[in-house]
């Protein structure tokens, strides 16, 4: 009973579920967002999601929301964006042990940039692959899968939590407000769509898993989400601590697109909070004399544009690309890289590699990688 979620409210409003949100936390209520939907092939509805409350809580919780509908006007909360100004990362997770260090680099990340943590938990719907059938009893039989595999991943996720606290230092958690979110489907369609709703300013996801089983998000889903997300994805290796340096080194990998002074801007928005030396580098792999020239065209453009940032373009020779990126890392103490992902034609990769696939899959350094 104890573990046991019971639903309060409906929302439809991100505004208001925030709100309400904080009002409840701040009595001590802890408080998770589902859409677990019974019915057979529901899908997620990114405009709507359940509010809830430990059964222990539920009395309590009410009472707050009835002074809330009391002292507040709501429709001006709904419309009122003062309640969702903090910068948002949005953390996929598959409530694993590795999870927990990936956790605490991103409430330390939030910390450190004014952002709020939305953990995202996604569980499998048992049923998707089943047939569709009509029967009384069959129709009976999904509703009480459905509800089985609900009620494991409710208590996985209230475990999790209650984990996430001993591990987690309390004034962390007193400093950053984190949000849980359980959600069905499968983790790419889940995690997409959330995005419509949330709007993140990044997508914070491991990279890897020590063990085969935790593998999904750290592997083909990170990948997926890379190419269908319109939002920066945030490859973090599942060792890394967040280091809290006072200065950081950045490699800002170019190949002279036009799209990089978006990606820049991006680049320089999301690490706003830090001192930081920005690399803005372009592997040689051809010794060509033109790509001298594209890099000080770019560092004109640099001191034009963004004196007021410590920003130099270089060229870096090497006869292999990944190999060129490991020795720049390693020459200048990189703490962070930020790639631009061009998106490309099934076609064309039938040929060809994809250099940030390759390197979130296989390097120990955080990787920001920008869609364009």
């Amino acid at each position: 009973m104890e573990n046991q979620l019971i639903t309060l409210l409906r929302i439809t409003t991100p505004n208001l579920g925030s709100f309400v949100k904080d009002k409840l936390e701040s009595h001590g209520i802890e408080v998770f967002f589902t859409n677990e939907g019974l019915s057979k092939s529901d899908t997620y509805n990114p405009n709507e999601v359940l509010l809830k409350v430990k059964a222990k809580h539920t009395e309590k919780a009410i009472e707050i929301i009835l002074r809330i509908h009391k002292d507040y006007d709501l429709d001006k909360i709904k419309e009122d964006s003062g309640f969702s100004d903090l910068k948002k990362i949005l953390v996929p997770v598959k409530l694993s042990e590795d999870c927990i260090e990936l956790c605490h680099y991103a409430m330390s990340l939030a910390r450190k940039t004014k952002a709020e943590v939305k953990l995202l938990y996604v569980y499998a719907d048992p049923t998707i692959n089943e047939p569709d059938r009509h029967t009384t009893s069959w129709e009976k039989y999904v509703r009480m899968e459905l509800q089985e595999a609900f009620n494991k991943a409710q208590l996985k996720l209230v475990n999790f939590s209650r984990d996430l606290k001993k591990h987690i230092p309390k004034e962390l958690f007193d400093d950053v407000k984190i949000h849980y979110r359980m959600l069905k489907g499968t983790p790419v369609n889940v995690i997409t769509e959330a995005c419509k709703r949330y709007h993140p300013d990044v997508i914070l996801m491991g990279t890897k898993a020590k063990r085969k089983e935790d593998g999904e998000f750290y592997g083909k889903t990170m990948v997926k989400v890379i190419e269908a997300t319109h939002y920066p994805v945030l490859a973090v290796p599942v060792s890394a601590t967040f280091k809290g340096k006072e200065k950081i080194n950045v490699m800002y990998a170019t190949n002279f697109y036009d799209a990089d002074n978006t990606s820049l801007n991006k680049l320089l928005e999301i690490l706003k909070a830090f001192d930081k030396k920005i690399h803005c580098v372009h592997i040689d792999l051809h010794d060509d004399p033109h790509h001298q020239e594209k890099v000080d065209e770019l560092n004109k453009m640099l001191a034009e544009q963004y004196s007021e940032h410590n920003i130099k373009c270089v060229l870096f020779e090497s006869d292999n690309l990944v190999n060129g990126f490991d020795n720049f890392i390693t020459a200048n103490d990189i703490d962070i890289i930020s790639i631009s992902k061009v998106r490309h034609s099934a076609f064309y990769k039938m040929f060809h590699s994809d250099l940030s696939i390759r390197l979130v899959t296989t390097r120990n350094v955080p990787i920001l990688i920008f869609p364009v």
